[in-house]
Formats: structure tokens, sequence, C-alpha cells
């Protein structure tokens, strides 16, 4: 299949973005400051041209952009600035990694955090590319399935940690099959430092063939090296705002399958009173596209496979997704986002193949829609 494909794929999505771009502004549209928290930011930002959802709460990403610009959690302006210091403080990689790209300057700091995720939106499709077994459009169509998923240019549109916590967990698995177990754990430490739940997928990572085959020394040492560092992060974030209330994330889980079903009823409520709004139209399409994703790979489990071993567990994890998570469905898709890809990686190439395919990406045109 011509590569023309590739690369007409990376021109819409580099449009998606530069369409956000200001000469006021620059790309800070990305991070989607809320107008009601600008009393409340830092104050090397309050001063600063910044694009700001009018009467809105903006979204994390705003938090997060300004972790970058004190990624040593010094300021105690944090503590105000932050809607739950603790627990956005503990997803540092890419805040850290933002103020060393911008040398501690504001404006450009703010900058490269937003478009941090624009670059591994690319650095994504090259590491899946060259992953991929064949060069059709079957190969193309699962490539687009992962990048233009909602749960990836949600990631990317609003400045969030979900893309760039899957492109290391990608990385992790890519050095994982080729044996290179020391850099796969370096992978997986960054991951966590980026997003915590990525331990989940370390752990169906590592627990493969190496526990099959008794191998437990090695995957002792790689969990260990990936949880470590994560884990003292965590202690000194704790340290750092004992005092500050907040919550540890633990309420976006619940019992099982009751955050899925309410959201189906509420949508379902809506579409039949007339609401085709996309929270609950595709909030409907996300339910089902999510459990087509999960049925294909319990369908013909690959234990042998670390993609169908993360995509198993973050599909268990789905489960467990509260109402809270569920208020924008969105928000479930970024969360199981590691689900989707193993899906569209080992989609069957059989007849079916199309159908399911459409299936499980049900959500793929709301995607571009919410990024226009």
């Amino acid at each position: 299949m011509s590569r023309h494909a590739y690369w007409i794929a990376g021109l819409v999505f580099a449009a998606l973005v530069l369409a956000k771009f200001s000469p006021v502004t620059g790309f800070t549209g990305l991070i989607r400051f809320g107008e009601s928290w600008q009393e409340r930011r830092l104050s090397a930002v309050r001063s600063l041209p910044l694009a700001s959802v009018a009467a809105s709460n903006g979204y994390d990403g705003q938090f997060y952009a300004q972790i970058a610009l004190d990624p040593l959690l010094r300021s105690k302006e944090l503590e105000q600035a932050i809607d739950v210091p603790g627990y956005r403080a503990r997803r540092i990689l890419l805040p850290a990694v933002a103020h060393l790209i911008g040398l501690g300057d504001t404006w450009w700091t703010l900058q490269a955090y937003a478009l941090l995720n624009v670059c591994c939106w690319f650095a994504l499709g090259r590491v899946l590319l060259r992953n991929l077994p064949q060069d059709d459009w079957l190969a193309f169509a699962r490539w687009s399935g992962c990048l233009f998923s909602i749960g990836v240019l949600d990631s990317v549109r609003q400045s969030l940690v979900d893309l760039p916590a899957l492109l290391l967990m990608a990385l992790a698995v890519d050095a994982h099959v080729r044996s290179r177990f020391p850099k796969s754990a370096f992978w997986q430490a960054l991951g966590a430092l980026t997003k915590e739940t990525s331990l989940i997928g370390s752990l169906a990572l590592d627990c493969g063939p190496a526990v099959a085959q008794m191998r437990w020394k090695r995957t002792f040492w790689s969990l260990a090296a990936a949880g470590l560092p994560i884990a003292l992060w965590s202690w000194f974030v704790h340290q750092r705002f004992s005092g500050s209330s907040g919550e540890s994330g633990l309420g976006n889980f619940d019992w099982p399958l009751h955050g899925l079903l309410v959201q189906g009823r509420l949508s379902l409520r809506a579409v039949l009173n007339g609401d085709f709004d996309g929270r609950y139209s595709f909030g409907l399409f996300a339910v089902v596209g999510l459990f087509v994703q999960s049925w294909v790979l319990w369908r013909s489990p690959q234990v042998q496979s670390p993609w169908w071993r993360i995509g198993a567990v973050y599909s268990v994890l789905l489960v467990f997704l509260s109402s809270w998570v569920w208020s924008g469905y969105w928000a479930a898709c970024r969360a199981v986002l590691p689900l989707t890809i193993a899906f569209n990686l080992l989609l069957p190439a059989n007849r079916w193949f199309w159908p399911l395919w459409i299936a499980g990406n049900l959500t793929l045109i709301h995607g571009v829609w919410r990024f226009l």
C-alpha cells in the first residue's frame, strides 16, 4: 500500500493542531485554561495572554501546565492553583519535561507543555507503524484506529497525560518483545511517573511467559524498577501536600459495571427524549465500542502477546470505572486507552475485520469533531 495514506493522515492531524494556534496566545488553547480559575492561577501566569474558556472550569491540563512551572513543588501558590495538588503532582514527568524544554521561562514552558502531546502523537505513530506486520489497508485501519481514537485525540486536545503514558507503554512493549528487559523497565518507570495507572500495564507486560517459565527473579526486578521511582516520588508529594485537601484517585472506581450501566441508562434516556448531544449519543456508541473491543480480545486469547495481556487487564479495569469517570464518556475511553490499542493491533484479519473495526471504533468520528 502507498505510504501516502499515512502522510495524509499526519497532515490532517497537523492541520487540526495548527487550527488551535493564535498569534497572541500561542498554543495555550490546547491546555484549556478555565476562566473560573483565573484568580487562583499562579501569579506568574495571570498576566500572560492565555486562551481561556469563558464561564468554564477548564480541564485538567491547566493544572499540569502550572506544575510544569515549578516541578519541584516549592511554591506555596500551588496549593490554591491546583484543584487536587497531591493527585496531580504525582504525574510529574510531563510537567518536568516541559520545564526543561522551556528553560524555566514561563511562556515557553507553557508552549512546550501544550505541544508535548503533539510530539507524542507522531512518536506513537512511528512506533506502531514499524510494528505492523503488513503494509496494506488493514494495517492503515489498525494504525488510524489507534492514532485517531477519541482517547488519543482528547489527550492532545486538552494536553493531558494519557497519550504520553501510552507512548511510553508502547516503547516498553517494543523493548520487551526484543528481549531488552532493562530498557523496557526504564520505559515502564517513566510511564508510571507520567500516569500511575500505567503500573497495571507493567504488571500485565511482565507477568506473562516469564512467570509461566518460573523466571520470578527477572519479573520481580523489572516490576521493582518500574514501581520504585513512582513510589518514592509519591512519598515526596504526600509529604509536600500533607495538609492539603484532596483525593487519591480512588473515586474513579466503583462496584463492577455500576458506572457503565449508569452511563448507558442516562445516555439511552437522553437519546429517547430527543437529546442527541454527543455526550449521550456517542456515549452509547462508546459503551458498545468498548464492549466490542473487550469481546474481541477475550474471544481469542493470545496470552503470549504483550498487547493482548495489557488489553485484557484494561478491559477488567473498564468494568470498575465509576459513574464520575463515565460522566464524560471520553474520560472513560482515555482511562482504558491501551485496550483500544490492543483491539486495533490484534483484531483478526478475516471477513469480520471491517464490521468489527467499525463497531470498535464508533467514537472515532466524534474524536475528530471535538477537535474542530
